[in-house]
């Protein structure tokens, strides 16, 4: 058995595996889009070697040339899974614009036997594929994440591998058939190591993505949206470290609606979930980007308000406090929603959010027995 054929085994099982791991993570786990996008590009990938193994072996210029539209195939898909991922359109114009005369220059090179052409058209067009998925891959808004990072370096790695074929194809234009050793030594060297590479951080990405949607259903409260009691005591521990470290405050409110039990018992469950929704919504979309919000069971939520102190948090609430009083729920058109609020500051012994919930508590439970629909700020005499 030849280098050849034991480099196309190999690829080619590693195309099977991918294609059926994807197939598994699509199948299992949500049914996400470029999971589908890149199990297709594996694939396509399957059926690419199988025909390149069969055109070496029967001298088919017909089965190359139909392997070299596969490969540009496959990583079409890529390109379109990584940005399916990523949010964002597919150019389909651009792609065809490129694809179109790239596959025809690189079947009739096939056909011709053409080497030069066919190394120049399909790395040539693969190449850029690689690179626009690297860049779509880029993230918006935030750091990469491990996984994110190791796909994005073996893309580009994968688009200068291809950079290095054009080239060396490039190279050999005209002369004769031997020349283009360099080609299949680059070729055999280091598409192996590249491909496999390439799949396994694909795999780690799709098993981030998991491990991530995981943590955030783990910290999310289903109703809402919000943080649960976990995620908020989670996002509570670095709020507080950081407004210690620099010295800045921090507030914590309590808001509890008044008299949910009474329109959950006069209008239903569903008029009573569509309050807490609304709420929810009110409140996010009141505070600033950097403050952080979260339920912390029933009608009672708890925000933490970065670097602003219980009289500016006062102000905020009261605003918010006015807009619920506009809220207008159809499943419970004769309620109007009323709110309390207690607020308490960060102190320098506070350790945990706990330590906090105490006295936000106390001014809620004063702001209560005060009649309600107020706002009520701890203070250490009282």
């Amino acid at each position: 058995m030849n280098s050849a054929a034991i480099i196309l085994a190999l690829l080619f099982f590693t195309s099977a595996i991918m294609a059926i791991a994807m197939g598994i993570a699509w199948a299992q786990f949500g049914r996400r889009r470029h999971v589908l996008s890149w199990m297709i590009a594996y694939g396509i990938s399957v059926v690419q070697w199988a025909l390149n193994g069969a055109g070496l072996f029967f001298g088919s210029p017909f089965l190359i040339g139909m392997a070299a539209l596969a490969i540009m195939t496959s990583a079409t898909f890529t390109l379109i899974g990584v940005r399916q991922r990523a949010g964002r359109t597919v150019r389909w114009a651009g792609l065809l614009m490129v694809g179109i005369p790239c596959a025809i220059a690189g079947f009739h090179a096939a056909l011709t036997k053409n080497a030069p052409l066919q190394g120049i058209a399909i790395p040539g067009y693969a190449g850029i594929l690689m690179l626009s998925s690297a860049l779509s891959l880029w993230p918006r808004g935030r750091r990469f994440s491990a996984p994110e990072l190791a796909f994005f370096s073996l893309l580009l790695l994968f688009a200068v591998f291809e950079g290095c074929l054009v080239v060396s194809a490039a190279l050999n234009w005209g002369g004769p058939r031997e020349g283009m050793d360099s080609y299949r030594a680059i070729m055999a060297l280091g598409l192996p190591s590249i491909y496999v590479g390439t799949c396994v951080s694909a795999v780690l990405v799709v098993a981030g993505d998991l491990a991530h949607e995981l943590r955030r259903r783990m910290q999310r409260d289903v109703l809402t949206d919000a943080l649960n009691r976990l995620g908020l005591e989670e996002a509570a521990v670095r709020a507080i470290a950081n407004a210690k470290r620099h010295d800045r405050p921090l507030a914590l409110v309590i808001c509890d609606l008044d008299g949910f039990k009474v329109l959950n018992d006069s209008y239903g469950h569903i008029a009573g979930d569509a309050a807490l929704r609304g709420f929810a919504r009110l409140v996010t979309a009141a505070i600033r980007r950097g403050d952080i919000v979260g339920r912390l069971g029933g009608d009672e939520f708890g925000l933490l308000l970065v670097d602003s102190d219980s009289a500016a948090a006062a102000d905020v609430m009261e605003r918010i406090r006015a807009e619920i009083g506009c809220m207008i729920l159809p499943q419970a058109p004769g309620a109007k929603l009323r709110a309390s609020f207690g607020i308490a500051d960060l102190h320098e012994d506070d350790e945990c959010l706990d330590d906090m919930v105490a006295r936000a508590d106390s001014a809620l439970y004063r702001a209560k027995k005060d009649g309600k629909d107020r706002i009520s700020i701890w203070r250490a005499a009282a």
